[in-house]
């Protein structure tokens, strides 16, 4: 991880400071009680910390390092509470990540495997809080155990890197979705996502090939 966040910052430093000056609080009085460390590159430095520790794979590292990297281009306020939203950065910064995982896959630093999990470990990484069901759950990565098991544990990373109440529900939740993934197949991902991926689409075409796969 160590050498991951080093080489970011000597080949990505643009990202680095939007993050920095990126703030999950409105001001210094009205903060966000779910990210009370404040801008996204402390929080993403946290979850880094957690994937390290737990010596998770490789995906699930490069993933936590840049999950959030779309979230300053889309930071808004409701004008009503100033409540700070991210709206659809998943999305963003799985968008975003294509050029950075192609320059990895260039250098040898990841597979081309390893290219489409990490892709859709950013893109799918709030897929824990839009989708409660179990049932849905189930469905939707029946056919990919290993994604469904790594998406958990880039979860429970996310979560643990940052300051919020109740965050020992994490614990619970995590044992409860490893659980569901006993019964589900193992299937490779689909090859056409690599070669997809490397025609450079657009934000629109990202966005329509995630819902069709799942």
């Amino acid at each position: 991880m160590h050498k991951l966040i080093t080489w970011f910052q000597i080949n990505y430093p643009n990202y680095r400071d939007e993050m920095k000056n990126s703030m999950h609080n409105f001001d210094d009085s009205d903060l966000n009680p779910y990210h009370l460390e404040s801008d996204c590159w402390s929080h993403t430095m946290m979850v880094c910390k957690i994937a390290q520790l737990e010596k998770f794979a490789k995906t699930v590292q490069v993933a936590a390092l840049l999950h959030d990297i779309g979230k300053p281009s889309v930071r808004k306020v409701n004008p009503k509470n100033n409540h700070v939203q991210f709206f659809g950065h998943e999305i963003v910064s799985a968008y975003l990540s294509i050029d950075i995982l192609s320059k990895m896959l260039d250098e040898k630093m990841i597979n081309k495997d390893e290219f489409v999990e990490t892709f859709l470990l950013i893109a799918l990484h709030s897929t824990f809080h839009t989708e409660k069901n179990i049932i849905n759950l189930f469905k939707m990565f029946k056919e990919y155990k290993s994604l469904f098991i790594h998406l958990v544990e880039l979860n429970k990373c996310d979560n643990l890197g940052r300051f919020y109440e109740n965050s020992d529900t994490v614990y619970t939740k995590e044992k409860s979705f490893k659980s569901l993934s006993l019964t589900m197949s193992d299937a490779k991902l689909p090859k056409e996502i690599y070669t997809f991926l490397k025609q450079k689409p657009s934000m629109n075409s990202v966005v329509n090939t995630i819902e069709n796969l799942f």
